[in-house]
């Protein structure tokens, strides 16, 4: 009868500990597809190809680890406080002490910020927040395995072709008049 206590117990424990830890992003994501105010788009891995004969096996090997690639576009909204806020919630997920910042860029029509999650050397996720004067934004992330940013950005050089069919089913979400 012991025994049995103390495997209850350690069972409760351990899913009291794995239930506290949750991904922030992964939460923002999924209460995305729940609202009207975002577009949520799931891309294909393999909506871009590339010339592996000029990428050597590391490189290769990381673009066959990338498991998903999700963008939500936050859709034009007149009331300028109600964008402001949804933005500043989603500025304040990416900036979850589990991110490490990569970059950020500021110009005069727009702000980027790219985070990972993981080691430098090793990410398993890129999250990255852009946004316009009026706060428009999106939030696009990448999921894989080990990656490597110098890796992935060798990778984008030698792009060879993206898939028509799926690019333009991307874009047509961008040309429809998004205003809810």
């Amino acid at each position: 009868m012991k025994l049995f206590y103390k495997f209850i117990f350690s069972t409760f424990l351990f899913w009291i500990l794995t239930a506290c830890h949750t991904d922030p992003v992964e939460d923002y994501f999924v209460k995305a597809t729940e609202s009207p105010d975002f577009f949520v788009m799931n891309i294909p891995a393999n909506v871009i190809s590339f010339d592996e004969s000029k990428l050597d096996s590391e490189t290769i090997q990381q673009i066959h680890s990338i498991k998903k690639m999700n963008l939500l576009v936050y859709k034009n909204d007149a009331n300028l406080t109600h964008k402001k806020q949804i933005f500043e919630n989603a500025d304040r997920v990416i900036n979850n002490q589990l991110y490490k910042t990569l970059t950020k860029i500021k110009n005069e029509g727009y702000q980027v910020v790219l985070t990972y999650a993981g080691e430098p050397e090793k990410i398993d996720e890129i999250i990255f927040l852009g946004k316009d004067s009026k706060f428009n934004f999106l939030i696009g992330r990448l999921k894989g395995k080990n990656l490597n940013i110098n890796n992935l950005i060798k990778a984008l050089k030698h792009v060879q072709k993206v898939d028509q069919s799926q690019a333009r089913s991307i874009m047509q979400i961008f040309k429809q008049d998004n205003t809810p």
